[in-house]
């Protein structure tokens, strides 16, 4: 009695839907390594960025919710928010999260152009320890300095993300 096994012939091989997943799964796959390899100087800076953006869109709110003034500091390989102490008459560093100092990266720059002029965070800028001036001011009435904010990374002269605010309190991609 002859015993039949369905599929045991060895010349069969593979059908063409178990190619065509094979390949779809190969190409995710690819897909998959080529974005988590290039570009993480870049994809570090618009994440940089974005922390800025975020940290100034909450600073603006705190600014009008509590009717304080606030600024950003910029500083070589750093940023910090302050805040105006009206009775002192001068501006106090914040330490809470999320508006704790901050440094950037190694190998990132950035780079402020305000109405007066422009100027690298990275440039020699004196600070004065005792009366900080933040260059960035946000008011309690929701205004905020005109700015362009950009960030650069070493392998490249290109900005590589920025944002800017025209006065009127809103911030806006570059």
């Amino acid at each position: 009695m002859p015993i039949s096994r369905r599929g045991s012939d060895p010349a069969a091989g593979f059908t063409l839907i178990e190619m065509l997943v094979t390949l779809v799964i190969m190409a995710l796959l690819a897909g998959l390594a080529s974005l988590s390899v290039g570009g993480s100087a870049q994809r570090g800076a618009r994440d940089e960025m974005n922390r800025i953006r975020e940290l100034l869109s909450f600073a603006s709110e705190e600014a009008l919710m509590e009717g304080d003034e606030f600024g950003l500091i910029m500083e070589e390989g750093a940023y910090r928010v302050l805040r105006f102490d009206p009775l002192a008459e001068s501006w106090t560093e914040l330490t809470d999260k999320p508006m704790d100092p901050h440094e950037i990266p190694p190998g990132m720059r950035l780079d402020l152009k305000l109405d007066a002029g422009s100027r690298t965070a990275a440039s020699s800028r004196p600070a004065d320890a005792e009366n900080p001036v933040p260059e960035i001011l946000l008011s309690s009435s929701g205004e905020i300095t005109p700015f362009r904010l950009e960030i650069r990374v070493a392998e490249s002269p290109d900005a590589v993300a920025g944002i800017e605010s025209d006065g009127s309190g809103t911030l806006r991609d570059l």
